[in-house]
């Protein structure tokens, strides 16, 4: 990305009214973005699974038109990777079996669905959902009689590990009604009776929610589903502590026990249980339903929300990329430092896309609302989505305001945008907190000169860029701007050394060197 953005034939045409404050302030702000690069995509899925059969893979389109011989062919090709996949243990190997056999005959939902399975665990949403899709499309088409279960156990496996995956993401109301779709197929599942009240509970539906747990209870005594379900409840109106309570002594006998301890966990966590959290952590990692742990990477991190060692927390990641199981919090904290500490660019963009996707889940769950609030909001603000970015920032300061705190990064990041969105007011309100919190940033401090200057301070501008090139003295951004500012002043003696120092940190930015040359004329005319 080039340091500077200057129109040219912007350039030539105020330099010849070179007196006028406005064409400072408006050279000026054309390179207020400089020090954050922008226009990124939150987004990426960097996939680590590699299909053999790539070449042969085909949509359920042109899988239904080939002649009926070549279809039974890609079958029994499919059966061997199923084979396979049965045979493997590790998560990729086995991933990779599946992707083969559903490209070679798409038609089989449960190909699809025990893909899904392995890609919800691994952490790979979008890859899951798009096993999903193909699953229903193949249920749509499904012919009976060729495939080992009934059309209507496939529409029941669909939707109930749609439910799954967005309970994992905390979309409640988006989960009931996958879990109601799979109840209206088979209302007395007792797979769907458990997805279907966790989802109601944490949904904040009180009686639908206790009644099936209820149910449960009657049925048989002791079954973990009954207070996992009834503390769902309890969470969805911040009663914690009453969770807690219900939970304390559970000790999961049933499907899903990965899930139910992951939640424990959590509600462990929300109340600063930070050691019996981890174990029930532990037990998540233990009961992932995995043949091998191998391709797995625990960490023992810093939550979002600061704090002491004591409050660090477990989490396991699917190839040091995705989230599997632990502290969600953590993961969040973690995709955050590595957003901040990659410079490569399609890491970044996957970073990016890791917190923006983990901060909504923080914030469904209610769990590290203003840190989360203030993750996502620095991310939109890197990657150009100054509107979201704003909106993200500024419901994390009122939030840790709330709590008597300030943050100077926020502050900063608010100042920046605000000067992007040529709102200098707002961006000194900012500004002046954020070099007061933090006296040493330099990117900090030539902001702050930035917005001294289109507010017409110009004594105080010149103090704000000096310290950020005390600080950071291969800022070409902050000798440019300098410049401009001894150039608007008729102080040629001063605005050549700065733009040519610019010029040599920017060789290759046409205006600079444009301006520099005209600083240099302006000089040798006012010696004559």
């Amino acid at each position: 990305m080039p340091i500077f953005n200057l129109n040219r034939d912007h350039l030539q045409r105020n330099l010849t009214a070179f007196g006028q404050w406005g064409f400072l302030l408006c050279m000026v702000f054309l390179v207020t973005g400089c020090s954050t690069p922008g226009g990124k995509n939150v987004s990426g899925d960097l996939d680590p699974f590699k299909y053999s059969a790539d070449a042969d893979s085909l949509s359920l389109e042109s899988y239904e038109a080939l002649p009926e011989a070549e279809k039974e062919s890609r079958k029994i090709e499919a059966a061997r990777w199923m084979h396979r996949f049965e045979k493997e243990k590790h998560p990729n190997d086995r991933i990779r079996a599946l992707g083969n056999a559903a490209g070679l005959a798409p038609d089989d939902p449960a190909v699809w669905l025990k893909q899904a399975h392995l890609r919800r665990w691994l952490g790979n949403y979008l890859k899951t959902v798009d096993c999903l899709d193909s699953a229903a499309a193949a249920v749509r088409n499904y012919q009976p009689g060729v495939h080992t279960w009934s059309k209507r156990e496939m529409q029941r496996r669909t939707a109930l590990a749609r439910a799954w995956v967005h309970y994992d993401r905390g979309e409640w109301q988006l989960g009931l009604e996958w879990a109601r779709a799979a109840r209206q197929v088979s209302p007395t599942d007792s797979s769907v009776r458990q997805i279907y009240g966790l989802l109601a509970g944490h949904s904040g539906m009180r009686s639908e929610a206790e009644d099936l747990a209820d149910d449960l209870g009657r049925v048989e005594d002791g079954h973990s589903d009954i207070n996992w379900i009834k503390a769902s409840y309890r969470m969805s109106t911040n009663q914690y502590r009453q969770a807690f309570n219900l939970i304390m002594d559970l000790h999961p006998n049933r499907t899903h026990q990965a899930e139910c301890w992951r939640e424990m966990g959590e509600i462990a966590e929300y109340l600063e249980e930070f050691s019996r959290a981890g174990r029930w952590y532990d037990e998540s990692f233990s009961a992932l339903p995995f043949r091998s742990n191998n391709g797995l990477v625990s960490y023992h991190h810093s939550r979002l929300k600061p704090g002491s060692k004591g409050s660090w927390q477990k989490v396991w990641l699917a190839f040091d990329r995705h989230y599997v199981t632990g502290s969600f919090s953590a993961f969040t904290s973690l995709a955050f430092e590595r957003f901040q500490e990659t410079e490569v660019a399609e890491e970044k963009d996957f970073w990016a896309g890791q917190v923006v996707n983990a901060t909504g889940i923080l914030l469904r769950k209610e769990m590290d609302v203003a840190w989360a609030y203030r993750a996502r909001g620095l991310v939109f603000s890197y990657v150009g989505k100054s509107e979201r970015g704003l909106r993200d920032l500024k419901q994390a300061t009122w939030l840790l305001a709330r709590e008597g705190q300030k943050d100077s990064e926020v502050e900063a990041a608010l100042g920046h945008l605000y000067l992007n969105l040529e709102n200098h007011v707002q961006a000194l309100e900012h500004l002046h907190v954020a070099v007061e919190l933090n006296p040493l940033g330099a990117s900090v401090w030539r902001d702050l000169g930035l917005a001294l200057i289109m507010s017409e301070q110009p004594k105080d501008a010149e103090v704000a860029l000096t310290r950020a090139l005390r600080l950071d003295p291969v800022s070409a951004t902050s000798w440019y701007n300098r410049g401009l500012l001894y150039l608007h002043q008729n102080d040629f003696k001063r605005a050549v050394p700065d733009l040519e120092k610019a010029a040599t940190l920017a060789p290759d930015n046409e205006e600079v060197i444009q301006l520099l040359q005209k600083a240099q004329q302006l000089e040798r005319q006012n010696r004559r």
